[in-house]
Parts: C-alpha cells; structure tokens; sequence
C-alpha cells in the first residue's frame, strides 16, 4: 500500500483509492469484480477454471461490501466533512486514518474465507508469477521516483491524489503543492527498503490464507499499513503540507470540495439502495 496513498487523504479508504480516479463513482464500484479480478489475474496468471471461481468470490465479497461497508464510507465521508468545516487537526487526520485502517480490516477479515481456496490451489509456477511481478512493478516504481526526474514524478502523484479527492485545485493551490513535494527529503533506499518489506508480508500473508491461517494472513497484511520508521521522515512531511494545503483553502475552494463529497455521497447512497 502506498504512503502517500494513505496520506494525501482525509478519507484513505483502501477500497477507493482505485474508484474515485474514475468519472463515475458509481459505474467504477460496480464493475469491480471485473476490475479487481483482471488485476488479480495479471498478478497469478490464473486459468480459466481459476477465472471463474475468482469472479464467484469477488461478487461475492461485494454484495456483502455493498451491505456492510458502503454505511461506514458514508460515516466516514461525513467524518471528514466535519473535519474540514472547522479546521482539520493533526488528531482529526489520525481518526480519520484510523478509521479507513478498520475499514480495511473488515475487508480482509471478509476476503480471507473466500480467498483462500484459490490461493490454496495456485501452482508453484503461478506463485513464481506472482514474485516476478512484484519485482517488475518494483523496478518500475524506483526507476520513476529515484530518477533524475523523481520530484517531479512524485510531486505529480501528490496533486493527482489531491485532485482526487478534493476536486480540481486552483493554480495557486497546485503551484504550493508541487514545491512542496519537490522539497521533500526522500531517501530512496530507504523507501525502497519498505517496499521491499511490504511484497515480502504480502506473500507471507498469502501464503498464510492459503493454509486456512485467516487470522495471521489478515494481521499480516495489517502491518503493511503501519508506518516504517525509515519513512516517518517522508510522512511527517506529507501530513504537514496536507494540513497545511487543507487548512489554507478559501471560501471558494471549500465550497468547491464540499460539493465534490457531496456528489460522492450521493453516489454511495445510490449505491447502497441498489
């Protein structure tokens, strides 16, 4: 999971970060079981018999999201908007960081039983698939953000997760947002060393699934959310600008964020009912 994913947020819902990038809330959650199992598929290269059961459990596991978990989006979206209404603090991001972590919770808690049968089948080749990916994607990531031009790539996922979740910024906005990044201190090894121990607990939490231990595998993939201290430098970093950026937006702007949330709530209702 990335840092600055669960950052650049008042409301890091895990589940959502992949949804609200998407012009339609709605069409993108419930596409989902697609989305998620071609994603899975590219990581497993699973068969075709392996496709199929992967689709079960993923619709699965949404309608009891759509029952169970859409209510404490809302809660939260609503946690968030009371927040920005009269300054956001250091402790009001901290709940609200909590409170996306315990909903993630209840997601693998969920997921594991109906995971693990496909996880136990897998093939030695398709766990092999599954490192081999992993390492791509990790060669990829050091390449963009340990290059020559790392700040700027990292500066532009900043904004990007930003404008995600509070609408399109003004220029000036933007402007701050994007020298603050660039002036952040990154020690990539250290970053990379995270990543490195983030897909090592991946594979381990997997791998535990896949013997039927649904509780360690679960607390596993927990630990990937904490805060490795070779990155607290890096997240202290994030949390100040954030503050800072949330708590210098003008009338307009807040007005402007308040609309967004509340055509995402309006979504969620939606989706909700049906």
């Amino acid at each position: 999971m990335r840092l600055l994913k669960r950052l650049a947020t008042l409301l890091s819902l895990s589940l959502m970060l992949g949804l609200v990038g998407c012009s339609s809330l709605s069409l993108a959650y419930n596409q989902m079981p697609l989305l998620a199992g071609l994603w899975v598929d590219h990581y497993l290269d699973l068969d075709s018999a392996q496709r199929g059961r992967l689709k079960d459990a993923l619709q699965a596991w949404q309608a009891w999201h759509r029952r169970e978990e859409l209510p404490q989006w809302l809660a939260l979206l609503r946690q968030g908007q009371a927040a920005l209404d009269g300054g956001v603090t250091p402790d009001e991001l901290a709940a609200l960081e909590r409170g996306a972590q315990a909903s993630l919770e209840r997601c693998l808690q969920h997921a594991a039983p109906l995971a693990a049968p496909l996880l136990a089948e897998l093939r030695p080749a398709q766990w092999q698939h599954l490192q081999k990916t992993m390492d791509e994607k990790n060669a990829e990531w050091q390449a963009k953000v340990g290059g020559r031009g790392g700040a700027a790539e990292r500066a532009k996922r900043y904004i990007t997760n930003l404008e995600r979740w509070l609408g399109d910024l003004d220029r000036s906005t933007r402007r701050q947002a994007r020298a603050d990044a660039e002036g952040w201190h990154f020690d990539l090894a250290a970053m990379a060393q995270g990543r490195a121990t983030r897909q090592a607990r991946t594979l381990e939490g997997l791998r535990a699934w896949s013997r039927q231990d649904l509780a360690g595998g679960t607390a596993v993939f927990m630990r990937n959310v904490q805060t490795l201290p070779g990155e607290q430098l890096y997240r202290d970093q994030i949390t100040a600008s954030l503050l800072q950026l949330l708590n210098g937006l003008d009338a307009r702007q807040l007005q402007q964020v308040r609309k967004h949330w509340a055509d995402w709530s309006a979504e969620l209702h939606r989706l909700q009912a049906n």
